[in-house]
């Protein structure tokens, strides 16, 4: 029923660390994250994951997430790894002005110290891994006064 009303509606109740697949309905549990601080800032704009969908082009898509690789890097339980995998094709679809906000967050984060930057899914919001919480902190306070909706979390451990 979930995906009748958004394709991450599956992913959102269902929780956990998943492989979502297809437009988000098709999950696959995978291994949790690692511990870490999260900073998550969703620029003013907002986009279309239709609108994005249409713009890709599988055939022209320079980057590849590597599943296995990354399914190996959270296996393994370290973050610089799990880090060195995180890829979104669409990132490269986005029209400049959108590429321009995503690359200063994720900049920013990055000079923060976080192991990696990444837009979440269509769009646009980025998030920002870190290992400890003093660069976390540091991120979240340069960013929230240029964008209001920055937070600053962490994953939920299983038990």
């Amino acid at each position: 029923m979930g995906e009748r009303v958004g394709s991450d509606v599956p992913y959102c109740v269902r929780g956990g660390t998943a492989l979502a697949e297809s437009r988000g309905e098709r999950l696959t549990d995978w291994p949790g994250m690692p511990p870490c601080q999260i900073v998550v800032c969703k620029p003013e704009f907002g986009l279309s994951t239709p609108e994005l969908f249409g713009r890709v082009q599988a055939e022209k898509l320079r980057l590849r997430p590597d599943h296995a690789a990354m399914y190996a890097a959270l296996l393994s339980g370290d973050l610089s790894a799990v880090a060195a995998q995180m890829a979104n094709v669409f990132e490269e679809v986005l029209t400049p002005r959108e590429s321009e906000t995503v690359r200063d967050i994720k900049a920013r984060l990055c000079r923060c110290g976080a192991e990696n930057a990444l837009m979440t899914g269509s769009g646009p919001t980025v998030f920002g891994l870190f290992q400890g919480h003093e660069g976390a902190r540091r991120a979240f306070e340069e960013l929230r006064p240029l964008y209001p909706r920055t937070f600053l979390t962490w994953p939920l451990q299983e038990v």
